[in-house]
């Protein structure tokens, strides 16, 4: 009698699904990856970009310029230091990497010579590049001595810049603007940093490195620009709720200009019949004047004044507010967030929360304690303070 042979199963149709499962799924994977990558260095790209307003490639003056030629030298030396080393270890683990039924290798002492050879160079190189660091710290420290410096005080506040001209034009005249800071081109500023409440920090890329605005404490720096233009700033400390609105301009004009610019500041401006209403509600109905000032600099007595008020606590309806009197000339608003134009002031002064939220005009200011935060003057009455600032200048 025959026997039937026994049957066997075909494991391997089984495993076929499962195989193919795992393949796609494995390609899958790998597109899943490669898109990773393309979208980070994607990112890194734009991060990088040399026209960017927030670049620190494109430099505009010697203080950045220095900085950014340290800061590449010792980039690429490290990137030059990490390449050897790892490229060392990786040949090493490869080259001599124990294969099956390899014996224990032969136990040596090492290499004298290589030793002491890879300890002394990058003892020097450390070295070489520490001196050269501190040398570059010290020289970009203070303005080159005789030059003709311009000084200005800077401070921040919770979420705008306030500057401050000690002597803006050679014959003690004291200027106070906010936000946008003019400079005249090819001259050294010195600027004092300070800060009335928190930590902030004072950074113009394309100018200077950044420094902090450290309150109780004076921390300053000096840049000079060389060509004639609009540099972009940046609090580059997180401070509160509005950091990433407070913003800054540096205009750098020929000295003609600039020096127009500090001769206009504070003049009487000529005010149509709308504008004239509108600085009698500035300075009644609406209360702006308790923070805010239009007619010329602002005392010392004055600031103190109102950063008292302001300590004081939320239920003051006092605080700092930059000073609007040249606003006019000025191409932004609200700490740099906002292009100067009619709608863009409506915005703001109806509804400034749903602008910049947390800022203290409308958490503190009489007029804005309303159900809905918005303000108690009607749209009239906002029209005659559009057109009161709009010709302060």
């Amino acid at each position: 009698m025959r026997l039937a042979p026994p049957r066997t199963s075909n494991n391997s149709n089984n495993l076929m699904p499962e195989s193919r499962h795992s393949s796609t799924f494995s390609r899958i994977d790998k597109w899943r990856s490669l898109s990773v990558v393309v979208l980070i260095l994607g990112l890194l790209s734009v991060g990088c970009d040399y026209n960017s307003d927030m670049t620190t490639f494109s430099t505009a003056g010697p203080v950045a310029a220095k900085q950014a030629l340290l800061f590449n030298v010792l980039l690429w030396v490290m990137v030059v230091v990490f390449v050897l080393v790892e490229g060392a270890l990786v040949y090493a683990a490869i080259k001599f990497r124990r294969r099956p039924g390899d014996p224990l290798p032969k136990q040596v002492h090492g290499n004298t010579v290589l030793e002491i050879t890879w300890t002394v160079i990058p003892t020097i190189l450390i070295l070489a590049l520490g001196v050269w660091s501190v040398q570059t710290l010290f020289e970009l420290d203070k303005p080159p001595a005789g030059s003709d410096v311009l000084e200005i005080a800077a401070t921040g506040h919770q979420w705008w810049f306030e500057f401050e001209y000690p002597d803006a034009d050679g014959n003690g005249t004291f200027v106070t603007t906010a936000n946008e800071l003019r400079v005249p081109v090819n001259r050294p500023v010195h600027v004092d940093l300070h800060s009335d409440d928190v930590l902030h920090s004072f950074w113009i890329p394309r100018l200077a490195g950044k420094v902090d605005m450290v309150p109780t404490r004076n921390n300053h720096l000096w840049f000079q620009s060389d060509e004639i233009g609009v540099f972009h700033g940046q609090c580059a400390e997180l401070c509160g709720r509005a950091h990433a609105l407070m913003k800054f301009r540096v205009q750098v004009l020929s000295e003609e200009d600039y020096l127009a610019w500090v001769n206009g500041f504070g003049q009487e401006p000529e005010l149509s019949a709308e504008a004239t209403q509108g600085q009698v509600v500035f300075n009644g109905e609406g209360g702006c004047v308790v923070c805010h000032s239009a007619t010329g600099s602002d005392s010392p007595a004055t600031v103190d004044a109102r950063v008292q008020g302001f300590l004081a606590g939320r239920e003051s309806p006092i605080a700092p507010g930059p000073n609007l009197t040249d606003l006019a000339t000025r191409e932004t608003f609200a700490a740099g967030i906002l292009d100067l134009n009619r709608e863009n002031l409506r915005k703001w002064i109806t509804d400034p929360e749903s602008v910049k939220s947390g800022n203290y005009m409308s958490g503190r200011a009489m007029v804005y304690q309303t159900e809905d935060g918005t303000t108690k003057l009607n749209q009239k009455q906002v029209s005659h303070v559009i057109e009161y600032l709009l010709s302060l200048k």
